[in-house]
């Protein structure tokens, strides 16, 4: 109560509207940061005040469930429910235990599958629960503890970072896109997000792999054997898998969006249908939409109220003229701003213990102040964005590490998550730094 006086009284000058929206803003970051809350629930019962104190329209909240992206979600989690239930992942990974021995060889391939898994499987969550059969045989073939110890690190710190390869590799990106648009106008297509962000998701993930091979194991231990017996993974061939094909297709699909023309959700829904015809996948249509994350869902239609909130009612036009307008007179350059977004988006995960709530509680504010800098939103978004998905500092920050970490007594230690996010932290704010400063400008003049 005492903030929204306070903000009554500090911006004044601001239209009723935009007051509303900034108060609604500020109790719901109290929601996500301050309380045990849920996160959808602090999400839904701001989309409502938003509604009831702000537009003024109930239709505005009803018709985000029916908007592109919530659709786009959904599609991606059948297709994901009937990708994991035929176990192609657990063949691909046997395809490759069977012509790799050494340690080092293997963890590489693992990295490059589980980065292709980020175009199929919408969920950080479910792509780690995917690949625990497969360090089940990693780990019950393999004598050492140091070596088991590496993979079960390996596992959810790839599937966190790799997720920025693909739009729907985590719903925070959804999110972001959709951010980005309301606030800035600017929109972002599938075949835009991967070809800016799979080059720094396929630098993240493979220095990640070898930062952990290298902090973890000697370089004896890097080049031992690892043989998996062969009834240890599911090996039947992948051209008999149907779903492998229609996955591909779909993927395909997406990024020749421009040639062919055709809405990348219509095209994820078509190959959602395909995959549950008889026949074809081994999960009903029923079973699947059970492996929905509802929650997130919401949790997305929710914000986009919200967003629509905040422009509606002039809230980022009246923050940027009333608090952020003297950084346009230099106080803080473009790039000092950039880099200042990319540590607070590397420490999030210390409070913020949810990639979506990250995203969503960061982006905002982020925008705002990127249009104040005069810094290009893309590049601030894909930078906050890239940062928030380092996230295996402690076993709460991401429900990856958590189940990897109670997979065995002793996977690993509290200890060791800190020692590997010591070295990974300051390495991903140099790559996040390189990507501002070269690799993503030469992206978007190759793109215009």
């Amino acid at each position: 109560m005492s903030m929204t006086i306070a903000i009554e009284l500090l911006a004044s000058g601001m239209a009723l509207e935009a007051r509303r929206s900034l108060q609604i803003l500020v109790l719901a970051l109290v929601g996500w940061t301050l309380t045990s809350l849920d996160d959808t629930f602090v999400a839904v019962t701001s989309a409502v005040a938003m509604t009831l104190f702000v537009t003024g329209k109930p239709e505005a909240l009803f018709g985000t469930l029916g908007d592109q992206l919530i659709w786009l979600l959904l599609a991606s989690f059948l297709l994901a429910a009937a990708f994991k239930a035929s176990g192609i992942t657990d063949q691909l990974i046997a395809l490759a235990a069977g012509r790799l021995r050494s340690v080092q060889s293997l963890a590489y391939v693992l990295t490059a599958i589980l980065l292709a898994t980020a175009f199929v499987i919408p969920s950080t969550s479910g792509r780690a629960a995917m690949m625990v059969p497969a360090y089940a045989a990693i780990a019950g073939n393999c004598t050492s503890a140091r070596v088991r110890r590496a993979f079960a690190l390996l596992f959810p710190t790839i599937v966190l970072l790799s997720a920025f390869a693909s739009p729907i590799g985590a719903g925070a990106h959804l999110v972001a896109i959709d951010m980005v648009q309301r606030l800035s106008g600017q929109e972002i297509g599938y075949l835009d997000w991967v070809v800016l962000g799979l080059p720094f998701a396929a630098s993240s993930v493979f220095l990640s792999t070898s930062i952990i091979l290298r902090l973890f194991l000697t370089a004896q231990e890097r080049r031992g054997m690892l043989v998996l017996p062969p009834n240890s993974l599911k090996r039947e061939p992948l051209p008999r898998q149907p779903i492998f094909w229609i996955a591909a297709a779909v993927v395909t699909g997406w990024l020749t969006e421009p040639m062919h023309g055709i809405d990348p959700t219509i095209l994820a829904l078509i190959g959602a249908l395909a995959v549950f015809f008889p026949g074809v996948g081994s999960i009903s249509f029923r079973d699947a939409l059970r492996d929905v994350d509802l929650s997130l869902l919401v949790f997305l239609a929710a914000m986009i109220c919200l967003a629509d909130g905040f422009v509606t009612s002039g809230l980022n036009e009246s923050l940027v003229t009333m608090v952020f307008r003297p950084l346009r007179a230099g106080e803080l350059p473009s790039i000092m701003f950039i880099a200042l977004v990319a540590m607070i988006g590397l420490l999030s995960h210390l409070i913020i213990h949810s990639r979506t709530a990250r995203v969503s509680i960061l982006l905002p504010p982020t925008l705002i102040l990127a249009q104040a800098s005069g810094a290009d939103a893309v590049m601030v978004m894909l930078t906050l964005v890239s940062a928030t998905g380092l996230c295996q500092t402690l076993m709460v920050s991401a429900k990856p590490v958590a189940l990897f970490g109670r997979l065995e007594e002793n996977a690993y230690s509290a200890g060791d998550l800190v020692r590997l996010s010591a070295v990974l932290m300051p390495v991903h704010f140099l790559l996040i730094m390189a990507f501002v400063l070269i690799v993503w400008p030469a992206i978007e003049l190759m793109l215009v």
